[in-house]
């Protein structure tokens, strides 16, 4: 398998631009549209072919520039194959069409607008990959856009099977739930919208986290056994959809999408809203608690689930091992468990997963039938109930599957919220473990708060020293 360190990913042709911005940034690009009509040795388009033609040179200038912007770097999959454009594929808008798609792209590039990397070949999987240049970068910042002002019209819900190794997006009918599901992801969002997020980072600091999550993209697609897919975190990206993984959506369903979800665990507690300190908490061993509460046992009595049957010491392993087990259709192998080393656990691969299934017969009709994906389902509709719970409270909630991430402030409020919630969708007590709390380990060494909310506190204890010394 072929490894770039380069970041990459898909093209998105669903960004138009915020209605506030609109005018200005269409103005930019019918300049665009019209140098690359200018260079065209052909005559002028007409019809469904024109408007095709416009949406998608559009589309690709959008998401190009919004890759350059978070990632000089960032280099782009574009599908060329004219079967492909020209079939319906649910994951790209109703406007693009082969020929219209395939001109749009070959002007830009000629006008100096993208550039192309790579040639791929999409019978193995690989897309032609491209780049935007600072050429369109200057052409749109003129009209001062920027990542924030575009928005993502996708459908938030999103089906995605697995046939013949490979993961694709199904088209499906909406059903009353589905129409729930949407609309509470859309709530969700738009509530996350009004919220500042960061991450409080020097250069050094994040070169250093951006080297930990290559390290991990590389690991995981040897794990997959798929081409890597690595981009640098664009903390512009805060929408949430919902994906799941079967016809009768009874198979995942969690969230994905926000920037956070991809920061390492070491490197959260630099995550920053509105300027303010954050916690997170996650609920310990959910699934392993889930699968225990259904068959009506007792879940083994340690501090720690993971820690047996081997320790404190390898935890991580048999956690990966466990969940793995669950996941898979048949009896794993080494590669899918990066973290065993046979010296360390001084046991075979074959030792160490008998040991896991004896700590856990009672849930022996379990392992290796793809459970997992049945659990996902049970702690998305748990992460949805809670992120609404917070969107009534008018406080944020940012989601990491079994995990969330609120202020520092509400760090009592998030375990009770997370575990009344559990108990509440009849998923039992599943207890909520703080996995940070942040500090002041920033480049500024201090928390940024709103002006007003400062001033107001100065106001605050100004009127109490007063009134101390009696001055009227």
């Amino acid at each position: 398998m072929a490894m770039t360190e380069a970041s990459s990913r898909p093209i998105n042709l669903w960004l138009v631009p915020r209605e506030k911005h609109a005018p200005a940034i269409y103005d930019r690009l019918d300049l665009i549209q019209d140098e690359v009509e200018r260079q065209e040795a052909r005559r002028k388009r007409g019809g469904a072919s024109a408007v095709s033609f416009r949406k998608c040179l559009r589309a690709i200038c959008l998401d190009l520039f919004d890759a350059y912007v978070a990632d000089a770097d960032m280099q782009v999959g574009v599908p060329r194959d004219k079967n492909v454009l020209s079939g319906r594929d649910i994951a790209q808008p109703l406007f693009v069409s082969a020929r219209p798609f395939l001109d749009a792209l070959s002007g830009l590039e000629n006008t100096g607008y993208i550039e192309t990397v790579s040639i791929g070949n999409e019978a193995s999987g690989r897309r032609t990959r491209v780049k935007g240049t600072q050429r369109l970068v200057d052409k749109l910042g003129v009209a001062g856009l920027k990542p924030e002002h575009l928005l993502d019209t996708s459908d938030p819900i999103v089906l995605r099977i697995k046939s013949n190794g490979k993961k694709k997006r199904h088209a499906f009918v909406d059903t009353d739930q589905i129409v729930r599901w949407r609309g509470n992801v859309e709530q969700i969002n738009r509530h996350l919208e009004g919220y500042r997020l960061t991450l409080d980072l020097t250069q050094k600091q994040t070169n250093g986290m951006e080297a930990d999550r290559l390290s991990d993209a590389v690991q995981e697609a040897k794990v997959e056994r798929e081409p890597l897919r690595y981009q640098r975190i664009n903390t512009t990206r805060t929408r949430l959809c919902r994906i799941f993984n079967s016809p009768q959506w009874n198979e995942g369903g969690r969230f994905y999408g926000g920037w956070w979800q991809s920061v390492p665990r070491r490197w959260r507690q630099h995550i920053k809203i509105n300027g303010k300190l954050t916690c997170e908490y996650d609920f310990s061993s959910i699934h392993m608690r889930l699968l225990y509460k259904s068959i009506g046992a007792a879940m083994p009595k340690d501090i720690d689930p993971y820690s047996k049957p081997y320790g404190d010491r390898h935890r991580k392993v048999v956690k990966r091992a466990f969940n793995v087990l669950l996941n898979a259709s048949r009896r794993p192998e080494p590669h899918t468990v990066p973290e065993f080393n046979e010296e360390e656990l001084g046991m075979s691969w074959n030792s160490f997963l008998n040991g896991i299934l004896r700590h856990h017969s009672v849930l022996e009709e379990y392992f290796m039938t793809g459970a997992g994906v049945y659990l996902q389902r049970v702690d998305a509709d748990i992460a949805e109930a809670i992120m609404l719970k917070f969107v009534e409270m008018q406080q944020p909630c940012l989601p990491i599957h079994d995990s969330f991430i609120t202020y520092k402030t509400l760090e009592d409020e998030l375990p009770d919220i997370m575990e009344r919630v559990a108990v509440e969708l009849d998923a039992g007590e599943i207890p909520a473990q703080k996995a940070y709390s942040g500090s002041y380990t920033g480049p500024t060494g201090l928390v940024t708060a709103d002006v007003g909310e400062v001033l107001a506190e100065i106001a605050e204890e100004q009127s109490e020293y007063t009134t101390k010394i009696g001055v009227c």
